[in-house]
């Protein structure tokens, strides 16, 4: 958690300074202006002298800083939404969704002249920005942008919601990462050309970044801000099954062969197939995307191995491996 910087004057200073705002208990308060990465915010903070915080109007704020935000009749409580970050603020309650449970922040939200004002603590741990409070302003930066953390890998899956939302794990179980994708999600390929969801493949090299926020789950979750696709594979179908290095040994060919058992990433995929390895099979550890040669692959290693359709018929179907990602 941040921790929010207070300037010159402290909350409890502030809750003896008047102005003309009316406040859920029609008592004066003190009026702070707002700025949001530079641009000032029309409508004010307050402090709020019951709970000894200063509170900001939510949509004004979370809309500048990129979230949506809408009224849910049936909570009552106003939600914000952007990227894997949703949560809602409900006047009254000190309660807020955030990654699959719920946070307390010690203050809550109010309804004001008909504005939903939530604790400057909402903007930090729950909108994930940068609050700074002074006796007189509250300024909030969303940093997010510049300093987003940076994930290279290779698309092992992607998903796809009854609601239609698409995400994509990069790498495997252990080290990998879900990222979800959202309309505010820029995809690229190496040149700038704006792609689409539907256009990210398996076993596609990929650089992403993405929230600093995450769920922890395993592999942990977060959205997706910008995805560079770097490389991609020859075939247009690609297939692929993870899991354990069943067998692995050279041929007479000079190539090698190796048996991979575990589960298909596609419908079509199997469970189990053996795979030849040549010279333009690529192979990377998913912990730094460093290139590995075909006798560093032993028997047991976790692995995810991508491959075209043409396959033979054989048990267990045998076909030609382009990229390996080790676990």
């Amino acid at each position: 958690m941040k921790t929010i910087r207070t300037g010159m004057m402290t909350l409890a200073a502030l809750a003896v300074l008047g102005t003309n705002i009316v406040s859920a208990t029609s008592e004066p308060v003190k009026e702070l202006s707002v700025n949001v990465n530079g641009s000032a915010i029309t409508q004010a903070a307050i402090f709020d002298k019951g709970q000894q915080t200063v509170l900001v109007p939510l949509r004004p704020v979370a809309e500048s800083l990129g979230f949506k935000v809408s009224w849910n009749d049936n909570l009552k409580a106003a939600e914000v939404q952007k990227g894997a970050i949703s949560s809602y603020a409900k006047a009254g309650e000190d309660r807020y969704p955030y990654a699959k449970m719920y946070k307390t922040l010690g203050a809550e939200p109010r309804v004001l002249n008909g504005s939903t004002y939530v604790p400057v603590a909402f903007v930090d741990e729950i909108l994930q920005a940068e609050v700074n409070v002074t006796d007189s302003a509250v300024t909030v930066v969303d940093e997010e942008a510049e300093k987003a953390p940076v994930r290279t890998g290779t698309i092992s899956t992607i998903n796809k919601s009854e609601k239609g939302n698409i995400s994509i794990a990069l790498d495997g179980y252990e080290t990998g990462i879900i990222l979800h994708i959202s309309e505010e999600t820029k995809i690229t390929d190496a040149a700038g050309k704006v792609l689409k969801p539907e256009d990210l493949k398996l076993g596609m090299e990929v650089e992403a970044t993405h929230h600093k926020y995450m769920a922890m789950s395993m592999p942990p979750q977060t959205g997706a801000l910008t995805i560079m696709v770097k490389k991609s594979l020859e075939s247009a179908e690609v297939m692929g099954t993870a899991g354990k290095v069943a067998s692995i040994a050279p041929d007479q060919q000079g190539t090698y062969k190796m048996v991979v058992e575990g589960h298909g990433l596609t419908t079509t995929s199997p469970e189990k197939v053996a795979l030849i390895i040549n010279d333009k099979t690529v192979i990377v550890s998913a912990k730094d995307n460093k290139a590995l040669k075909p006798e560093e692959l032993k028997a047991d290693m976790n692995v995810i191995a991508f491959y075209g359709p043409k396959l033979t018929r054989s048990l267990p179907p045998i076909g030609v491996a382009e990229k390996i990602v080790v676990e």
